[in-house]
């Protein structure tokens, strides 16, 4: 079943006023991520992410709830009081974003009018830019300094969650950050606008030793098999059983684009979640091996991708330090 952009947003509004605008600990409801208004297109599969910000305790972290094979609600909850200081959201990579242009669906007061106003009246000075940027790089690299002097600890999640943060770093240059399905699509666009596209090589081969779309087209049956067997008991709400089509269609949308090596990310990314799971059958344990031998992540070439992780955080720190010097910080 295919929704269009205005059923999608009825539902978030329908959701917002039933669930949450008669409970006496929730703040506000905001609509964010790709279904804002401004986002015209709705894909094949999507989810509507909504943030409900609540007083005292959280009631959950996460719920996902299925619309449809293909659509969903992502539902987070964080704590009302994350949002009480805006000036410091400023420097927050995910939530001052989130904070931008969100759609308020329910509010307590005046909070929404009063957070955007102060966040956004110097969201764009470069300090705020550098801060939001070093929000990611200072985990990408505090990830990095773990494996190398651990390499007992080191792992594909941990690598590809350093990566992620890596290119979120360089990408917090030029805009917001770039969202889980889509990493390697839309990061060579952001490293390109900033003059920055020797970083495009370094980062994919931070990632893997090589992809093609032969390749990532002949692990899709084990990466599904794989989902679905860590979907029965999700620890990670990111592999709930409704959220399947959602990183299948994004996997299939770029294989077919111009960039299907884009396509190894949403594929990896899950799959390395799920090895995580603890629900892996031998079959599909030694499926897993193989990838990662395949693909640069076992033991012995991780410390290849490593290598040029460290090459990606040493550009990415000369480039922060360059923006610093020129906006006199």
């Amino acid at each position: 079943m295919h929704f269009t952009h205005e059923a999608l947003l009825k539902l978030a509004r329908e959701t917002a006023e039933k669930r949450f605008a008669h409970d006496p600990n929730v703040t506000a409801v905001f609509l964010v991520g790709s279904m804002r208004p401004e986002h015209v297109e709705v894909e094949s599969a999507a989810d509507v992410d909504l943030l409900v910000l609540h007083n005292g305790e959280l009631p959950r972290e996460r719920e996902i709830v299925k619309l449809s094979n293909d659509y969903h609600l992502d539902i987070s909850y964080e704590p009302a009081s994350l949002y009480a200081q805006p000036r410091e959201l400023r420097g927050e990579g995910w939530r001052g974003w989130a904070m931008w242009n969100p759609v308020l669906l329910f509010q307590k007061g005046r909070f929404f009018e009063y957070t955007q106003s102060v966040l956004r009246a110097q969201f764009d000075d470069p300090a705020n830019i550098i801060k939001r940027a070093r929000f990611f790089s200072v985990p990408a690299r505090e990830a990095w300094f773990e494996m190398q002097s651990d390499p007992q600890s080191a792992n594909a999640l941990k690598l590809l969650n350093a990566v992620a943060n890596a290119a979120n770093a360089l990408a917090s240059l030029d805009g917001a950050p770039i969202s889980e399905r889509h990493l390697l699509e839309e990061f060579p666009a952001r490293a390109k606008s900033l003059e920055q596209d020797d970083m495009i090589h370094t980062l994919f081969a931070s990632v893997s030793t090589s992809a093609n779309a032969q390749t990532i087209n002949q692990w899709l049956p084990a990466w599904e098999r794989a989902f679905k067997a860590a979907a029965q008991s999700p620890g990670d709400l990111r592999l709930h059983p409704a959220r399947l089509s959602y990183y299948k269609s994004a996997i299939d949308a770029q294989l077919a684009s111009d960039l299907p090596a884009s396509a190894l990310w949403p594929m990896l990314y899950t799959w390395a979640l799920a090895a995580e799971n603890g629900s892996f059958d031998d079959e599909q344990k030694k499926e897993w091996a193989a990838v990662c031998s395949a693909m640069g992540l076992d033991a012995d070439a991780l410390p290849a991708r490593m290598g040029a992780l460290d090459a990606f955080l040493d550009r990415l720190e000369e480039i922060l330090e360059q923006v610093s010097t020129d906006n006199g910080l």
